[in-house]
């Protein structure tokens, strides 16, 4: 027989010995739940017929008190007393339903006559209350005398004696009920504990003969794979398990000794492709580790990146939400008032996207993906038109703008927006840090297959130690930033990634007091460059 098979049928008995334990378990919690709730039930009506059976006799002992003294009022408590009894009525009444549907065919009948029984009560009650009121009726009319006789026979004949005999009924029968359950309750647990030891006892030893059969069928089998195993791992490849018989060990160990035999024939080439393999690993890492390095400088792009959007996006976000909130909030602002918030709005949110796209073309530019309309631009042309551009800037600090050598047509393949956008920077920068009127030169040129632009100012220069990071995002000098508060510190670094995403340089030379010459190095247009 196969292994297989026995499994499958210890697994058998070992399931139906858990389903039937599970039904076992399941039947004993279902009854003990029953029995719970009837014991439950059953305690609550006792202390119900209690309390009711003490309410009466509180209720008629008020009203016979009160008869009894002449006192014209109402008895003091009736109403309440009154009500208690109601309520007891009622939640006996609702406790016997409860229990009827709890209950079996055998005991319905029974929990059918506690309703009639709870029924009589309630009548006998309503009765004696009727009577009571009858005598206080005819004391209130004037009649006492006869208020009195009624009154004294009522008490002679015994008023509750009925109602009482009734909640006396009761209540014994509750308690033997009680006391009933109980002990059925003590019984179905005692029977469920010797049933419950039985079982375990049995599935001990149904599971112990089940293991110490399968250990038998196992050992033998199992040492001798391990012994092979052993040598395997040892290297001696030319050892092979003995096969007998057609159960699944059979079979495993052909298997073990097919595979012992391709390990075996398979050694020699393993031990050839090592030295390859070695070499490979060293070139694949090399790669890896030069992708790292990539991936480590994209990453740092993109940190640098949403590091100085979430700085740079907060004020003028804070300035618009602002003056929203600001025009919002007041009720009689003025036509003009609301006009000056939204110009207010509109121009913060020129200046956001201004900033958002300059930021945007930074990190395209830093991950290599900038995008640019490239087309043939003659660059003395652009030049031009840049500068009279930048005449208006200068104006006002009266710094003079000269194209020194004139209009040069020199072609190059770029952007015209971006190139324009590149000037218009170097220029302003230019304009912002010389002194009032100085003058700023631009100067064009080739060499080398290259298109120059050179700016040169003649303002407060950049300090050594400042100028290596000159090009980095929001970095702004100590003598830029306290001549010129505006600024947030990108136009440089837009301007290099401008020229790097042409393929181009830009380099910058500074002395302190003497100006700035800042080099921008484009590669020529292919045809202009053969011609």
């Amino acid at each position: 027989m196969r292994y297989q098979t026995k499994l499958l049928i210890t697994a058998g008995l070992l399931l139906a010995l858990s389903l039937s334990a599970a039904a076992l378990a399941y039947w004993g919690v279902s009854q003990s739940h029953a029995y719970f709730a009837r014991s439950r039930i059953a305690h609550e009506q006792l202390e119900r017929q209690l309390q009711l059976s003490r309410h009466t006799q509180q209720l008629f002992k008020v009203w016979t008190d009160t008869l009894l003294t002449g006192m014209t009022d109402k008895p003091l408590g009736a109403a309440y007393l009154n009500k208690v009894i109601e309520s007891d009525l009622a939640a006996l009444q609702d406790l016997t339903e409860r229990e009827l549907a709890l209950v079996g065919p055998r005991e319905h009948k029974g929990e059918a006559a506690e309703l009639d029984r709870l029924a009589a009560i309630r009548s006998e009650f309503q009765r004696a209350l009727a009577q009571l009121e009858e005598v206080e009726q005819l004391r209130n009319r004037g009649r006492p005398d006869v208020a009195w006789q009624n009154l004294m026979a009522l008490t002679k004949d015994g008023i509750d004696q009925k109602l009482n005999e009734l909640i006396e009924v009761a209540v014994a029968d509750e308690t033997a009920e009680v006391v009933r359950i109980d002990a059925d309750a003590t019984q179905l647990l005692n029977r469920l504990e010797r049933i419950s030891q039985i079982h375990a006892v049995l599935a001990i030893l149904a599971t112990l003969a089940l293991v110490i059969l399968l250990l038998r069928g196992l050992r033998t089998p199992l040492a001798e794979l391990l012994r092979g195993t052993s040598k395997l791992a040892e290297g001696d490849l030319s050892h092979r398990i003995s096969v007998s018989g057609r159960d699944e060990f059979a079979d495993l160990g052909r298997s073990f000794n097919s595979m012992a035999a391709d390990l075996q024939s398979h050694q020699k080439a393993l031990q050839d492709a090592h030295a390859n393999l070695e070499n490979l690993v060293e070139e694949r890492t090399e790669e890896l580790r030069r992708a790292n390095e990539s991936l480590r400088q994209i990453d740092e792009t993109r940190r640098g990146f949403f590091a100085d959007i979430s700085h740079e996006l907060r004020t003028p976000l804070t300035v618009i939400r602002g003056e929203g909130e600001i025009a919002l909030r007041g009720k009689n602002k003025t036509v003009p008032e609301y006009k000056r918030s939204i110009d207010r709005i509109v121009e913060q949110a020129k200046h956001l996207s201004v900033l958002v796209n300059d930021l945007l073309f930074i990190a395209r530019q830093g991950a290599g993906a900038a995008r640019l309309n490239l087309q043939p631009i003659d660059l003395g042309d652009l030049l031009e038109k840049v500068c009279g551009d930048a005449k208006v800037i200068a104006h006002g600090k009266s710094v003079d703008i000269a194209l020194a050598n004139g209009p040069a047509h020199e072609v190059v393949r770029g952007d015209p927006a971006r190139l324009r956008q590149l000037f218009l920077v170097l220029l302003d920068n230019a304009v912002r840090y010389s002194k009032s009127e100085g003058s700023v030169t631009v100067e064009i040129g080739r060499s080398n297959g290259e298109v120059t632009v050179r700016v040169s100012d003649r303002g407060i220069g950049i300090p050594p130690e400042e100028l290596e990071g000159i090009f980095e995002r929001f970095r702004r000098g100590g003598h830029a930033a306290s001549m010129n508060e505006e600024g947030l510190g990108l136009g440089l670094p837009v301007a290099k990634a401008i020229v790097e995403a042409h393929k181009g340089r830009i380099e910058m030379q500074s002395e302190v007091g003497e100006g700035t010459t800042v080099t921008v190095a484009l590669p020529a247009e292919a045809a202009e460059a053969a011609a």
